[in-house]
């Protein structure tokens, strides 16, 4: 089981046993101690990399930093526990509340070591998040699972996928996760861009890196609305998030506070009017990789390579302010067949299969 995506990079893997409560403590993180939030932080990552392809890894400081301005964040309460033997540190987990939309579920993420596991780590840690989940009020949990290769085997073959399955989840909805190589190659790049070229003809871009600027702030959080009810989501309970301009620049405040580098595009037609957008998020300090965020166009815009035009503009953006990185991940439903397509011309190669999954939390023990 993993964290979701409530902020960029937040993936995670776990897998668990037999409960042995005598043996462990599970506690709240005390984020004002440095010892305990640095050995809680590398069990994570030892989870979240163990038996993946080209893991995407939270960096510590975008979290702990996310964590330590928790009570500022108007759209989610985000919570850290850790199962301890003494001082060591044998499962990370956290847990997501939202506070404005989508009250009815709970985000967990549990991260058990391959050396903890199948020593009731994960268990114990599942029941102590069901039972906050519960006292919140809560009445979905939802977890996501991140599985090597393509196919629906890739679920029971995880760890994580047969412990979310014990757990009583069902899966929802999946996507695929893909890696490009960055820099693509110029020849590439030049041959793309003049086939849309073509076909794009009414339309041009506007690139940024950081902030969005304030006079495209109201329409640019309108194509945030209508991406959330647009995007696939097969199965799963949550309703689309509205957005405004104040919730669109305070998220990106955020991400930039927690050390992530932004590079947007926007496409705008012949009366300068917005119609799609892409955004990417550059991981902080010396990590080599970006994540993918949004991209979307007007469905009545559909069909003239716009989403092809900005990525293509956003990769010219992404190579010339961040050059030292070297692979672009992003996540696609796998019945989007249209982004799917302009992912496998930019050269994008899909390396897992990530599960969302729920499950009913009921007021009984």
């Amino acid at each position: 089981m993993r964290t979701t995506r409530s902020s960029p990079g937040k993936r995670v893997v776990a897998s668990g046993g037999v409960h042995d409560p005598a043996r462990m403590e599970i506690r709240r993180l005390d984020l004002r101690r440095h010892d305990e939030t640095d050995t809680w932080y590398r069990a994570l990552r030892e989870a979240a990399s163990a038996h993946r392809v080209a893991p995407v890894v939270v960096e510590r400081e975008a979290l702990l930093t996310s964590m330590r301005s928790n009570d500022g964040n108007p759209n989610c309460d985000r919570r850290a526990y850790g199962a301890w033997c003494g001082t060591r540190c044998v499962g990370a987990a956290l847990l997501v509340l939202p506070r404005h939309d989508n009250t009815h579920l709970a985000e967990i993420g549990i991260a058990v070591p391959p050396h903890a596991r199948r020593r009731g780590v994960g268990r114990a840690m599942f029941d102590r998040l069901r039972d906050v989940a519960r006292q919140e009020g809560r009445t979905v949990l939802a977890t996501e699972v991140d599985a090597a290769g393509v196919g629906p085997h890739t679920l029971t073959a995880a760890p994580g996928g047969r412990f979310a399955l014990a757990c009583g989840f069902s899966p929802k909805h999946t996507e695929l996760r893909l890696v490009l190589d960055v820099p693509v190659p110029e020849e590439r790049l030049r041959a793309l861009e003049e086939t849309t070229a073509k076909r794009a003809t009414e339309y041009h871009v506007v690139g940024w890196t950081g902030l969005p600027p304030l006079d495209v702030l109201g329409p640019f959080a309108h194509l945030h609305t209508l991406m959330d009810a647009d995007v696939p989501t097969g199965e799963l309970s949550r309703e689309p998030v509205v957005y405004d301009a104040e919730r669109v620049l305070r998220g990106q405040e955020r991400l930039v506070e927690q050390g992530y580098g932004l590079v947007t595009t926007l496409i705008r037609d012949q009366d300068d009017s917005p119609v799609g957008y892409t955004t990417m998020c550059v991981m902080g300090g010396d990590n080599q990789d970006v994540l993918q965020d949004n991209t979307f166009v007007l469905r009545s815009r559909r069909g003239r390579g716009l989403g092809m035009l900005s990525k293509l503009s956003n990769l010219r953006l992404l190579s010339e302010h961040h050059p030292h990185v070297r692979h672009v991940h992003t996540w696609t439903a796998e019945d989007n067949d249209a982004m799917r397509a302009v992912n496998q011309r930019l050269g994008f190669r899909p390396v897992e299969t990530m599960y969302q999954l729920e499950r009913a939390l009921d007021r009984s023990a």
